[in-house]
């Protein structure tokens, strides 16, 4: 990609509504990520992060999967092939470690 990426927060929940009633799903083991594409071909794309409470009851540990996917963002951002609108929801049981997510991500934006 030849373009700047600019991440920002997704927020606004017309924005969040369309994303999961619109947007496209791709799945990995532990990961599920829902895109809305820009049909404007911008430069920023906003990213939320969520964590079931019905796996993770613990708010210390739903925060720790959060922390960790806000760093898969930043690490495969010179990968993300669209602009727009995204969401990355963690669909594990078990807490793992950054590396492992960060290679599932990478395997998610190849296809």
């Amino acid at each position: 990609m030849s373009k700047k990426l600019t991440l920002r927060r997704l927020r606004g929940k017309d924005l969040i509504d369309a994303l999961f009633r619109k947007g496209a799903k791709i799945q990995s083991k532990n990961l599920l990520l829902k895109v809305l594409e820009s049909p404007k071909g911008g430069e920023i794309l906003r990213v939320g992060v969520s964590v079931p409470k019905r796996n993770f009851k613990r708010a210390v540990d739903r925060n720790h999967i959060k922390r960790q996917l806000r760093i898969v963002f930043k690490e495969v951002q010179a990968e993300v092939p669209f602009f727009g609108a995204c969401m990355l929801i963690y669909k594990g049981h078990k807490k793992i470690l950054t590396s492992e997510l960060v290679e599932e991500a990478r395997g998610m934006f190849v296809k």
